[in-house]
């Protein structure tokens, strides 16, 4: 059996009172209905670790990373942080499987995956109780998503960087949201500041990813 990691579940951050509560400050045990994307060489562990203090979600880009480093890299988050962070992991990417595997090891509590197939990820990262936020960009991905385990979906509007889809973030989100209106949103690209966050909240999403 292997010794239990010393991690702040999602669970025993429900008691943080959110400033807006929203069903992804709920599920993510947040203050903030506010997500940092995994952005490559961008969101390092100090930046994670910030946002997440800030009562926000911190994602960790693993992208550039190999699985040393990024074990490495969460062990800094968590001496830096108590609260909720994730990581990222673009499986379509050479190594990024490896590096889902040692967040797993690690018991990170939120896995954002994108451009694969996370089925096994959301198995085994339901054990211990994270949760997964699944990065699409079109109803038809949102249903494999869902399918596969998700917990949570990040639209990815046209204006996102990497991921980004053909359909502007306007219309997405309402897209989205009509067709999943049980499924906990956070809306990605073309929002930068509370005002985005409210228009987002009105389209239908639960968050904003900046």
């Amino acid at each position: 059996v292997r010794p239990q990691k010393n991690i702040v579940s999602t669970q025993a951050m429900a008691t943080v009172a959110p400033a807006i509560r929203t069903r992804i400050t709920s599920l993510f045990g947040c203050k903030y209905p506010i997500v940092l994307p995994g952005m490559s060489w961008i969101s390092d562990p100090s930046l994670v670790a910030a946002v997440s203090n800030a009562g926000g979600v911190g994602i960790l880009a693993t992208g550039p990373l190999n699985e040393k480093e990024t074990r490495d890299a969460i062990n800094v988050i968590r001496s830096k942080t108590r609260n909720p962070f994730g990581i990222g992991a673009t499986l379509l990417m050479p190594g990024a499987t490896e590096n889902a595997k040692v967040a797993i090891e690690e018991q990170v509590p939120i896995l954002n995956i994108s451009l694969g197939k996370g089925d096994w990820i959301a198995e085994r990262v339901h054990e211990y109780g994270g949760k997964v936020l699944s990065t699409v960009t079109n109803a038809k991905h949102a249903q494999s998503a869902l399918e596969s385990g998700a917990d949570a979906l990040m639209l990815t509007g046209h204006e996102a960087a990497a991921h980004g889809g053909d359909v502007t973030s306007l219309v997405l989100v309402p897209c989205i949201s009509k067709r999943f209106p049980e499924v906990p949103l956070v809306a990605a690209g073309g929002f930068a500041d509370g005002r985005g966050l409210a228009a987002a909240i009105s389209l239908g999403a639960d968050a904003v990813a900046m």
